[in-house]
């Protein structure tokens, strides 16, 4: 036999409204209380069997709300505590208008009819509130930015970026083609194709300070070899948590040697100075007597000073 399904957002509305009304219609028919909300009485019966087992945090048959609908008429008990279901409370209220100002960074300026929505209902939820001041919530990563990857990503094209890398810790001018966006470590990055480094590359969208749309040349060139990678190796002189996640260093005891490899020569000299004593890098040559003079200059302004 079939059966007369609500929809799951048009159900959920109705079994919101329910307790309030059945709260001051004691004794109401089943066949009226149908009528009363539009469904079937075979639909009100399954909405009432839920809000059978809804009640107070705890969920014990002393919390849950006591129905009775099996003789043909509906009464409710215990229920005065949620006959205004739909208030909200002050944390739920705060991480509303938090929400609603992260939207509103990422709506273009010439989209101005949702801008305003976004406000009023903002301006709304704040007086419910009795916020005393406007929350907000300050984005690390540029509406325009976002606007434009979503842009070249949709229509194929390019974009020329200023990034900010931590491995040299300098401003950089880049082409890029985007592949695609992905979550890490609470953090989103771009997959793309960079004509700079002439290889594919990854970027912290919140390190990109801005970004344009550019036309990209084709084809796309193959991805580098593993020979570009710098091989280095590393003496442990101090275990340490640090050290083991900074060099992904599994076997981190007192006189353990890695071998491992980067594409990044100052990444290597900025790790190996940030772990101070912790560890010693062995080879190659040339990157350790860079780090020596760096160390050595360090030195000099402290004497100088």
């Amino acid at each position: 036999m079939n059966r007369e399904i609500s929809a799951p957002l048009a159900r959920t509305a109705r079994l919101l409204d329910l307790v309030p009304f059945l709260n001051t219609h004691q004794g109401i028919a089943l066949k009226e209380l149908a009528q009363h909300f539009g469904v079937s009485t075979q639909q009100m019966s399954a909405d009432l069997t839920t809000l059978w087992m809804c009640g107070l945090p705890g969920y014990s048959p002393l919390e849950l709300m006591d129905l009775e609908f099996e003789s043909g008429y509906v009464t409710i008990s215990n229920a005065e505590t949620l006959s205004r279901p739909r208030t909200i409370t002050f944390q739920e209220g705060v991480a509303l208008l938090l929400g609603l100002d992260l939207i509103a960074t990422s709506i273009p300026e010439e989209r101005q009819d949702l801008l305003s929505a976004v406000a009023s209902l903002s301006d709304k939820l704040t007086k419910l509130l009795g916020a005393p001041i406007k929350l907000s919530v300050v984005t690390a990563t540029s509406s325009s930015v976002i606007e434009a990857i979503s842009k070249a990503l949709q229509e194929n094209m390019g974009l020329r970026i200023r990034y900010h890398s931590i491995y040299n810790d300098q401003l950089s001018q880049r082409v890029i083609a985007p592949l695609d966006i992905y979550d890490s470590n609470n953090h989103q990055y771009l997959r793309a194709y960079c004509f700079t480094a002439r290889d594919y590359r990854e970027f912290r969208i919140d390190r990109i300070e801005s970004a344009e749309i550019e036309a990209i040349p084709q084809p796309l060139e193959s991805p580098k070899s593993s020979s570009d990678k710098i091989d280095f190796s590393v003496t442990v002189q101090s275990p340490s948590r640090d050290v083991a996640e900074r060099f992904a260093i599994f076997d981190f005891s007192l006189g353990a040697r890695a071998q491992l490899s980067s594409y990044s020569r100052q990444w290597i000299q900025r790790s190996v100075m940030a772990s101070g004593n912790t560890v010693i890098l062995e080879t190659p040559s040339e990157i350790r007597s860079e780090i020596s003079q760096k160390a050595q200059l360090l030195l000099d302004r402290y004497k100088a000073e």
